[in-house]
């Protein structure tokens, strides 16, 4: 799923790897916990000439992977053919969904074909009806089944389950055992692993702070499902991201709204916008040390508890943890469980 080699020489050259590409924030799966700003009706967009200049800016950047984001990528009736583009440069293309639009077999077979050099991520944070309820309220149970009977035909498609994630947000909802088994059943079936993203205090347009907190999972149940997490990856510590420092230091996004950001959960340090006719690649350029956050990677300039830590070489904490909470970009990530109970010299 990741060029090791690619990765490792963007982060060493201080280049990018990945590009996260929002085409919009239409959304039906109605994640009540939704961090993306997804709506049910397209408000944000970008328009397929101005996808289809990102993809060529991304190519002269050196890019190698575009993370297909939303909302949800799949609603957009002409991203078979963006995404088509991408392969024509020599991009490999990952695709992140909600997995709903799945049931549509054209989009799942368009899917299939122009994301296998890359991989497919689905999401379900919960295989228990009742409480898929309550994690998206608005949405009738069987989509639960829905999903995996998508995920269940892309693999009769013969796409490779190790180019396959899980994506889950474990929240306050769920408990950590839920949250185990959702991980189990994905590799016990299906043999395909989970991306696991801890819910933090984000931000979200018009919802109080104190009613986010609810989203919120304690630390303890944290560590819990980190001890399967990391387990289920073959490995007995495992950064507190989605992915490792290297991955999020070679990486930007363009989000729906135009802006250009260190990360598509990081909704607020935009430095530029698309809209405003301004070009991705100079952009890049320019804020390069912001966006590929070097200032991190001086050992003394990691936050508190960070510098002491066995993982410091491939974890500098959540970024976009630490900035929802009010920390910056370059604050800790309070979701670390890690810092929170004892040191990892004492583990």
């Amino acid at each position: 799923m990741i060029d090791q080699e690619k990765l490792q020489a963007a982060y060493d050259e201080n280049r990018f790897y990945s590009l996260q590409l929002e085409v919009g924030d239409r959304c039906v799966q109605g994640c009540v916990y939704c961090y993306m700003n997804a709506l049910d009706q397209e408000k944000n967009t970008l328009s397929d000439e101005l996808v289809d200049r990102v993809l060529e800016e991304a190519h002269r950047l050196g890019i190698t992977a575009i993370e297909w984001l939303g909302g949800e990528p799949l609603l957009r009736k002409s991203v078979g053919k963006r995404m088509a583009r991408a392969v024509d440069l020599g991009l490999r293309n990952n695709v992140w969904t909600g997995g709903l639009p799945l049931s549509d077999m054209s989009i799942l077979k368009t899917t299939v074909k122009h994301a296998r050099k890359g991989l497919i991520a689905v999401h379900l944070s919960t295989i228990d009806p009742t409480l898929y309820r309550i994690l998206h309220p608005s949405r009738p149970s069987e989509d639960l089944g829905r999903i995996i009977d998508s995920v269940k035909e892309i693999l009769n498609q013969g796409y490779p389950s190790e180019q396959m994630l899980n994506s889950v947000t474990f929240t306050g909802l769920q408990t950590a055992d839920e949250m185990i088994r959702t991980i189990q059943y994905f590799q016990s079936e299906f043999r395909i692993k989970t991306s696991l993203n801890v819910y933090h205090s984000y931000l979200r347009p018009g919802i109080a702070l104190g009613e986010l907190k609810r989203f919120i999972p304690k630390v303890d149940e944290v560590r819990k499902v980190y001890d399967m997490y990391a387990l289920q990856w073959g490995e007995k510590w495992l950064p507190m991201n989605c992915v490792n420092k290297q991955y999020c230091s070679t990486t930007l996004a363009v989000l729906c709204d135009g802006s250009i950001t260190p990360c598509a959960t990081i909704r607020g340090e935009s430095v530029g916008n698309l809209h405003w006719g301004e070009s991705l690649y100079d952009t890049a350029l320019t804020h390069r040390d912001l966006l590929t956050i070097v200032f991190l990677r001086e050992r003394e300039n990691l936050p508190s508890g960070c510098s002491s830590c066995r993982l410091s070489d491939r974890c500098f904490g959540c970024r976009s943890r630490a900035y929802a909470a009010g920390r910056g970009i370059y604050g800790k990530d309070p979701g670390c469980f890690r810092t929170h109970i004892h040191s990892m010299r004492n583990e």
